[in-house]
């Protein structure tokens, strides 16, 4: 019995100061320090071991904008089940880790704003059309204009082909189109 009730004792008094650690571990990441790194895999080790990089990442055209971290999120300690709640799938966002970094992506089908501005035109059924976004880029349709690209001058016929006719702004496009005016059908 005295055994027993001695083992019991020690059990006791280790969880006792396990638990002394984490509360003190907590403590500090609470006050924006970092913790003591006592390495105990999985209890009193930070779970992301740098700040994770947050982005936006537009499919349309295949640029990344870096976002601002959420405030409040003790990201050394957070765990997948965290990140998860603060970030869902449903929402588009994707979680995978770069070497030590974690990396949080949210996956968007849109232009990102500097492109929401731009132009190009394409063919659309031997027709030239309009498109948000620049050349390349898998923007919408805005329109289709009434010129055909076989009544184009060699030049502008090869330059749409090929996706190099990009335009900075909607007023760049509509000088273009004036000029091209002449081969409307």
């Amino acid at each position: 019995m005295r055994k027993a009730y001695r083992r019991l004792s020690i059990i006791g008094f280790i969880i006792f100061m396990l638990g002394i650690v984490v509360a003190y571990q907590q403590a500090r990441v609470n006050n924006g320090l970092n913790p003591v790194l006592l390495r105990v895999p999985g209890l009193l080790e930070p779970r992301v071991l740098e700040e994770p990089r947050l982005e936006k990442y537009y499919r349309f055209c295949g640029h990344r904008e870096a976002l601002p971290l959420p405030a409040g999120v003790k990201w050394n300690w957070a765990g997948v089940e965290e990140l998860h709640i603060l970030f869902p799938a449903s929402e588009g966002w994707r979680i995978t880790w770069e070497g030590e970094r974690l990396v949080i992506t949210q996956e968007i089908d849109a232009l990102c704003p500097a492109d929401t501005l731009k132009r190009h035109l394409a063919i659309k059924d031997g027709m030239v059309a309009v498109y948000q976004g620049p050349a390349g880029s898998l923007g919408p349709l805005m329109r289709v204009t009434n010129i055909k690209v076989t009544a184009l001058p060699r030049g502008w016929k090869e330059k749409i082909e090929s996706g190099q006719v990009e335009f900075n702004s909607e007023k760049e496009m509509l000088e273009a189109l004036d000029s091209l005016d002449e081969f409307r059908s």
